[in-house]
């Protein structure tokens, strides 16, 4: 079976085209991260940052969409549970993700940061900005989402 996101770059060459040009710039992998942020939302008219859903909220119900995410979120999820992959992929597989309702699931956070000891209540906030997303704890740091500076907050009740 194909990867979906090499299948759907196969299928859209205006996506192929865009990437070939971001990865011939003469500028670091991780800039180039950044530049496919920017260009990759806005070719496909998608939320950077949760305060942007609200804006997109016609979109989402077009989709059938009850949680709506911001590639922000989707990245910094994405780069906790694989921090040693490309950047230019996790920015590309944040896009997919939003573009196509999908999310990372909180539980696979936790499970990656606690095992099987995850704490009861526990809060997973999400602080920063464009790609440089960073997941946080709330709960286990005894400080409040919004002392820690973060723009995504989540509480897993067990």
């Amino acid at each position: 079976m194909e990867n979906p996101i090499q299948a759907w770059i196969n299928e859209d060459k205006t996506l192929s085209d865009l990437l070939v040009e971001i990865q011939s710039l003469d500028i670091t992998v991780l800039e180039q991260a950044e530049v496919a942020f920017d260009k990759l939302c806005e070719l496909y008219d998608l939320p950077k940052m949760p305060e942007d859903i609200e804006k997109y909220k016609a979109f989402f119900e077009e989709k059938g969409i009850e949680e709506p995410s911001s590639v922000f979120k989707e990245h910094a999820l994405l780069k906790f549970l694989e921090p040693n992959n490309d950047p230019r992929g996790l920015v590309l597989t944040a896009v997919y993700h939003v573009k196509n309702g999908l999310r990372v699931d909180y539980e696979e956070i936790a499970e990656k940061e606690f095992g099987k000891n995850i704490p009861k209540d526990l809060q997973v906030g999400i602080r920063g900005t464009g790609i440089q997303g960073e997941v946080v704890f709330p709960t286990i740091e005894n400080k409040s989402w919004v002392e820690l500076g973060c723009k995504v907050n989540a509480k897993l009740s067990r």
